[in-house]
């Protein structure tokens, strides 16, 4: 089979896509593909066949699918690729325009983990409202970790309403964020920082990083496009891994960052006056 074969036969049929993938994790019959694949009897076994005779899949007296030897080693490494054509899958006008410069290289290349996601346009009607799919699980979260690299006027205000709902925040800001939250709202920031529930650190090294916000089941990003502008057009996604990889992005910045303590933001304060 040629390595365009190779392609074809996998990439060519979302249910074969889908197939190998779920073997990878295990051999199974048809019964349990189709439940775990939502397909039917008709549209499956087709795809299982031609998966056969190309020498990926073989069954067992007992009605068994499992992966050839061929099969597990092409499917094992060919399922970082998978990953991330569901991440620029349809989306290349987003990827595209993106700046990835301020990324660690390490996370850049393992993208893929992100798994699906969706890209969120701007509502020309709201564009300046908090966006209504991030607030909503932001509420439902009990633990919010964000990286805020551009200003809005409500973060500060719906950050200590979060905190007097007993959510727990981790929060770095920019210096650019930091100095127009104490221009525009000293007295919020110094009540949110008295929290026990929050961490607030401060990162000054690149305003244009990206914002990011991970909460309990989802992980929310803004990314400044390549001529540095925030154009409102964000990603969502719900998967174990996008946390995963928010959380490793997170902490890379964390790590860099200072803690803000109150003496320390009082002193600013009063120093700016």
């Amino acid at each position: 089979m040629t390595p365009h074969e190779l392609i074809d036969t996998i990439f060519l049929s979302d249910k074969r896509e889908r197939f190998l993938l779920l073997l990878l994790e295990g051999p199974t019959d048809i019964k349990k593909s189709k439940e775990h694949l939502n397909v039917t009897s008709s549209s499956i076994l087709p795809q299982i066949k031609k998966l056969r005779e190309k020498g990926l899949v073989f069954k067992d007296d007992e009605g068994i699918y499992d992966l050839t030897t061929t099969g597990r080693l092409i499917v094992e490494n060919l399922s970082p690729l998978a990953c991330m054509l569901d991440v620029f899958d349809s989306k290349e006008y987003y990827w595209d325009t993106r700046d990835m410069e301020a990324i660690p290289r390490h996370l850049v290349e393992n993208i893929g983990q992100l798994g699906e996601v969706e890209v969120i346009e701007p509502d020309l009607d709201h564009m300046y409202d908090l966006q209504l799919q991030l607030h909503s699980n932001m509420l439902k979260s009990n633990y919010i970790k964000c990286l805020i690299s551009f200003f809005h006027p409500d973060y500060v205000e719906f950050f200590n309403s979060l905190s007097s709902a007993g959510k727990n925040l981790e929060l770095i800001f920019t210096g650019s964020v930091m100095e127009r939250i104490l221009a525009e709202s000293p007295s919020d920031i110094q009540k949110l920082i008295e929290q026990e529930n929050v961490d607030i650190r401060l990162f000054r090294e690149n305003d244009y990083i990206p914002s990011l916000i991970i909460g309990d089941d989802f992980t929310y990003f803004c990314f400044f496009n390549k001529s540095h502008m925030y154009d409102h057009r964000d990603i969502i996604s719900f998967t174990e891994g996008s946390i995963e990889w928010g959380t490793q992005l997170f902490v890379y910045y964390r790590d860099l960052s200072v803690p803000v303590s109150s003496e320390m933001l009082s002193e600013i304060i009063n120093g700016s006056e």
